[in-house]
């Protein structure tokens, strides 16, 4: 009965600590960062009011009918004087009401301009949307590397610090049988003090990514960030547990993002040139009023008086009209220019963007390559470290070594470990930015 309740005593804490472990997903992060978004939603509100412009920019090509009412007031009504008969030409009052319809029959591209400048706006807007909501899941994947990055580092600073507890209590097993010194105990001391130091540090690193994450996804997960620690690591104090994705998994599945081509038509290029065009059309649309405009109007009224007849009666009227500039000081040739230029700036734009995203991709690549041979190269150096302390340890304890060889070897292991875990985030930062700029095959 004893042992049972020794066993129950001492495995309670990992129950407990069982109970509080909460797995956090890159998958579940990124499409509650898609849903949350406020950036993004008013991307999307920006495509709206564009897609809205368009609609309205094709209504010109139709004819446009009004309800007309006009009222009329004369102080004097031209008379005739025949004999002595007085003969009044209409009347001070009068009125016309009904529908009239008006039709735009020649504009030069005026309304052709505006509406492919609309066009273009919205594919511009449209293409923003999406390049944003690709970055938008590259900054979520940036912030859950971080928190990987921070667990890795809790992880292995929890290993080393139950190292530096077992060979502090060798130590002084050590010392009271007289065969170390005091100056062995306060070396292992300290290694045990940089131990608590390093794994404090790591688990407040963890906060402060885990709070970046909850505001790019909008959601805490029921995650407590005060005094978080990773799930392999039992520690009675930490405020919540974490289980994210496995370092190495995650990995695996963003290989495949390095046989990327870069995207020479990607969204945020497009988008440019879509502006470009934008520019380019609206100079044509305001340069139409340099040109003759030809017009269709006709209705029927209601009218009174009938002209110098005071009667009310119903008159069908069609017109036609022409307008032509004569003079305004430039002011049209000027405001289309000015839409010009800004075309103009934005294909400067377009290229200038253009070969700083080819820079960021191929460096990306670049960087990823000069990675894969330091990993290999730091697996190497953590099989040697790990050899080197374990024979450093066994020299110290013969009384051939010092304490101080042991704290060396074992903080090159830890550094070689941790150095290993940080090349792997950078690696995922890589791959994800090919994944940002790049085209994979269909």
């Amino acid at each position: 009965m004893k042992i049972i309740l020794t066993i129950f005593v001492l495995t309670l804490p990992l129950f407990i600590n069982a109970a509080e472990i909460k797995e956090l997903s890159l998958t579940r992060c990124t499409e509650d960062a898609l849903l949350y978004s406020p950036s993004l939603s008013a991307l999307g509100a920006q495509v709206k009011s564009a897609k809205f412009s368009e609609t309205a920019s094709k209504s010109a090509y139709y004819p446009s009918i009004d309800f007309v009412a006009r009222g009329t007031w004369v102080s004097e009504v031209p008379e005739l004087q025949i004999m002595n008969i007085t003969q009044s030409f209409g009347d001070n009052w009068g009125y016309s009401v009904g529908p009239e319809i008006n039709y735009i029959l020649f504009d030069y591209k005026g309304r052709s301009g505006s509406e492919k400048s609309a066009a273009s706006a919205l594919a511009s807007a449209q293409d923003e949307y999406e390049f944003a909501k690709k970055g938008l899941v590259l900054n979520v994947r940036q912030a859950y590397f971080a928190v990987q990055q921070s667990l890795e580092r809790i992880y292995l600073s929890s290993e080393q610090l139950a190292l530096a507890r077992r060979q502090l209590q060798d130590v002084n097993s050590a010392f009271k049988a007289g065969s170390k010194s005091n100056l062995d105990v306060s070396m292992a001391q300290k290694q045990e003090l940089r131990a608590q130091i390093n794994l404090t540090s790591a688990r407040s690193a963890l906060g402060v990514n885990l709070r970046e994450l909850f505001r790019l996804t909008g959601t805490d997960y029921g995650l407590n960030p005060s005094y978080p620690s990773d799930w392999r690591v039992s520690e009675d104090n930490a405020s919540t547990l974490i289980k994210a994705d496995p370092l190495e998994q995650t990995l695996a599945l963003f290989l495949k993002y390095y046989t990327f081509d870069f995207d020479e038509n990607s969204s945020k290029i497009t988008s440019i040139a879509h502006m470009a065009d934008y520019y380019k059309y609206l100079a044509q649309s305001m340069g139409s009023s340099l040109y003759p405009t030809i017009a269709l109007s006709g209705g029927g009224y209601a009218e009174y008086p009938n002209g110098p007849i005071k009667e009310h009666v119903l008159l069908a009227r069609a017109g036609a009209y022409l307008t032509f500039p004569l003079f305004e000081g430039s002011k049209t040739r000027s405001l289309a220019s000015a839409q010009s230029a800004q075309g103009e700036s934005m294909e400067f734009q377009k290229s200038d963007t253009l070969d700083s995203l080819k820079k960021l991709f191929y460096s990306s690549k670049s960087v990823f390559e000069v990675l894969l041979k330091q990993t290999a190269l730091t697996k190497q150096m953590i099989d040697a470290s790990n050899t080197s302390a374990k024979l450093t340890y066994d020299a110290y304890k013969a009384g051939t070594l010092t304490f101080l060889e042991v704290d060396s070897a074992n903080v090159s292991l830890l550094e070689s470990k941790i150095s290993l875990a940080d090349i792997y985030i950078e690696q995922l930062n890589r791959l994800a930015v090919i994944d940002n700029l790049g085209r994979g095959d269909k």
